[in-house]
């Protein structure tokens, strides 16, 4: 498997969580989705970067 599709399932998996954690702060951005916001969006980016490189 390549780090290319690694990397986009990690960022769909961390995308996920801050929507989950999202949803259960009723919508508002804390520093927990925040996190989880972050690090998907790094993940998602480095992704994207490898698979239009």
């Amino acid at each position: 498997m390549h780090a290319r599709t690694i990397l986009a399932i990690l960022a769909l998996v961390f995308l996920v969580a801050a929507a989950l954690r999202l949803a259960r702060d009723g919508g508002q951005i804390k520093p927990a989705s925040k996190t989880w916001l972050l690090v998907g969006g790094i993940f998602a980016a480095v992704s994207g970067w490898l698979w239009f490189k």
